[in-house]
C-alpha cells in the first residue's frame, strides 16, 4: 500500500484556527494586562469551536451508523445490504454533513479492504484535467452537503464488530435495536504536514445499554469530564493494532489523500 507520491495538496482543514491578527488601539500599550486576557479568552473560543466540530463528526458517523444497522436490520431477507458503507464529511461553518454509500449484500467484494482498494483506484484514476467530485463519483447520497463545504475527512459505519460479524447477529438479535456497530475516521496522513487525526469507535446494542466507547489519535480534545462520550487517547500505532482495523485504516487513508488532491482540483475549477 506504498504511496509513489508524497505530495499532500490538502487545504487548510476547518480543524485549523489560525490566529487572528488583532491591530493595536492606538500606540498605547499600558493594556498589557487585557490584552493578554483577550488573547486567552480568544484562544479558548478558538478551543472550543474546535472541540464542538470534532464532536460533530462523531455524532454524524454515529447517526450514520444507527441509520445502517436499522435499514439492514428491515432488509435483511430482501434485498439485503452490505455491512459496511463510507461516508465522505465535509464541514461548513460549523455544520457537518457528509457524502455517503451503502452497497447491496452480493455484488461487490465481501471483504471492506478490498472495496477500499478499488476505490483508491477510482480515485486515482480520475482525470486530472477535469473536476472530480466524489459526491458523485462514488457516493451515492449527498443531501445537504453544499459545494463550497470543507472535505474534513473519511469516515466508515461497519456491522461487523468484536461482538460477531453482522449474519452473526442477526442470527440472536430480536430487533434492530440490538444491533451493534463500529464508527472508523482517518484525516491526513501520517506523514503528511499535519499528522493524521483518526478514531475507531464501538457502539454497543441494547444489550449493552447502547453504550459508546471511542479510541482517538488528535481526532477529539474536549476534556474528559466535558465529552458527550467516553474516550481515550492513544498513539497511531496502538490504533492501527489493537483494535483489528489497521488494514481498513491503512486503505481509508489512501483514499482520503486521493479525495483531498480531487477536493483541491475540484476548487481550482471554480
Amino acid at each position: 500500500m506504498a504511496e509513489n507520491q508524497r505530495a499532500w495538496p490538502m487545504p487548510r482543514s476547518p480543524f485549523q484556527h489560525p490566529r487572528a491578527r488583532r491591530p493595536l488601539s492606538g500606540s498605547d500599550h499600558s493594556g498589557t494586562g487585557a490584552s493578554t486576557r483577550d488573547d486567552h479568552e480568544f484562544a479558548a473560543h478558538v478551543a472550543r469551536r474546535r472541540q464542538e466540530l470534532q464532536w460533530r463528526v462523531v455524532e454524524r458517523l454515529h447517526e450514520m451508523n444507527l441509520r445502517h444497522g436499522d435499514v439492514a436490520w428491515e432488509r435483511r431477507y430482501r434485498r439485503p445490504l452490505s455491512p459496511y458503507g463510507i461516508a465522505f464529511v465535509f464541514g461548513l461553518k460549523g455544520v457537518v454533513s457528509a457524502a455517503t454509500k451503502l452497497w447491496l449484500a452480493g455484488p461487490e467484494p465481501d471483504d471492506p479492504a478490498d472495496l477500499l482498494g478499488a476505490l483508491v483506484e477510482v480515485a486515482r484514476s480520475r482525470d486530472q484535467r477535469k473536476p472530480w467530485d466524489v459526491r458523485e463519483q462514488i457516493a451515492n447520497r449527498a443531501v445537504g452537503v453544499a459545494d463550497d463545504a470543507t472535505y474534513l475527512g473519511l469516515g466508515m459505519s461497519l456491522l461487523d464488530t468484536g461482538t460477531g460479524t453482522w449474519t452473526q447477529v442477526c442470527a440472536t438479535a430480536s430487533s434492530a435495536l440490538q444491533i451493534p456497530g463500529t464508527m472508523l475516521f482517518v484525516a491526513g496522513a501520517p506523514d503528511g504536514p499535519d499528522g493524521q487525526r483518526a478514531f475507531v469507535a464501538d457502539r454497543r446494542g441494547a444489550a449493552g445499554h447502547n453504550k459508546v466507547s471511542i479510541w482517538s489519535h488528535r481526532a477529539l480534545s474536549t476534556p474528559a469530564l466535558l465529552s458527550r462520550w467516553p474516550y481515550a487517547q492513544v498513539s497511531l500505532d496502538t490504533l492501527y493494532r489493537e483494535h483489528g482495523v489497521g488494514q481498513l485504516l491503512g486503505w481509508m487513508t489512501a483514499l482520503d489523500h486521493e479525495v483531498r488532491a480531487a477536493e483541491a482540483g475540484r476548487r481550482g475549477f471554480s
